[in-house]
């Protein structure tokens, strides 16, 4: 769920197809988790990342090329973009691929959503952002809601599969405070010159290089690949291409013509489109108490942000 890119200049009034790729963004991010986890029944999650990263260049490179943004970073904006490609993007989806091991695809849409409110927090303890008593009471909500939805969201089929309490889910919840980390440390050190195309492309390129030193490291078996399936590479091409890639370009064209306060919204639409995916790729059920719960999740990330 980018964050980032607050300041961009609004040229044009949004269109009906700034409208769509907001929403097809949205929907692809939400299938990310449940792709995910298909592609864990064949792949380690150090494979995937470095799968998955070397599908997106080709798209992320073609955007820059069309929008005339591709070049080489200078020495200063090489070391900013590699910190933020390992940090944001590398470690970060690394550690929910492993989260996506025992996790459950649906709460995780859930537990990335209540995002803004970490880095609400985040940011007035580092960056000294004002943050009212509304904001800490719609905190307090969406924490709540975010622990109705981790406890009793996910029916309870087999021993194994239980709500919450397993180590993946506790990484989710690492990968939720990673991801607000990343934002205040992007607002930072991110230099208005720097467009997002661009940022983001080289952030890629250098996240896919430390992905593949991680398989190095960790010894990854590539000797599977040949035996995937189609709904494997269908799911690695998912996460990969679309993900990573096209929802990314979607959603930083539609920014610059729709205000960050409207696009925002969208993204509450995520884990709906997650939690439908999951049902019908992985059969994961619901209880009502995940309505509840998203429903405090979606009350309380409005009160923060409501102006």
């Amino acid at each position: 769920m980018p964050e980032r890119f607050h300041d961009m200049d609004k040229s044009r009034a949004p269109r009906a197809l700034d409208y769509a790729m907001v929403l097809c963004a949205v929907t692809i991010w939400g299938g990310s988790f449940a792709a995910t986890k298909y592609a864990l029944a064949q792949a380690e999650p150090s494979l995937i990342l470095c799968l998955r990263l070397a599908m997106t260049l080709p798209v992320l490179a073609a955007g820059c090329a069309l929008g005339r943004e591709l070049r080489l970073p200078t020495a200063h904006e090489a070391f900013v973009l590699a910190l933020l490609g390992f940090q944001g993007i590398c470690f970060h989806q690394g550690i929910q691929a492993v989260a996506m091991k025992t996790a459950g695809a649906g709460n995780a849409n859930w537990m990335m959503v209540a995002s803004p409110a970490v880095v609400a927090v985040l940011g007035w303890l580092f960056l000294k952002e004002k943050i009212s008593r509304g904001a800490v009471a719609g905190l307090a909500l969406a924490s709540a809601g975010v622990a109705l939805v981790l406890a009793a969201g996910t029916v309870k089929e087999t021993a194994e599969s239980v709500s919450f309490g397993s180590w993946g889910d506790f990484l989710m919840l690492a990968s939720v405070l990673n991801w607000g980390v990343f934002l205040v440390i992007s607002r930072k050190l991110l230099k208005s010159t720097m467009t997002p195309a661009f940022s983001i492309f080289w952030e890629l390129v250098f996240a896919a290089f430390f992905a593949f030193l991680a398989t190095l490291i960790f010894g990854t078996d590539y000797s599977v690949i040949p035996g995937f399936t189609a709904g494997t590479w269908l799911s690695i091409i998912f996460l990969g291409a679309l993900s990573s890639g096209l929802a990314y370009l979607f959603w930083y064209k539609a920014l610059a013509a729709i205000p960050v306060a409207k696009l925002t919204v969208f993204q509450f639409l995520q884990p709906v489109a997650g939690m439908v995916i999951s049902y019908l790729l992985l059969g994961e059920r619901y209880t009502i108490w995940l309505v509840l719960g998203a429903a405090m999740i979606t009350a309380g990330i409005w009160r923060v942000n409501k102006r």
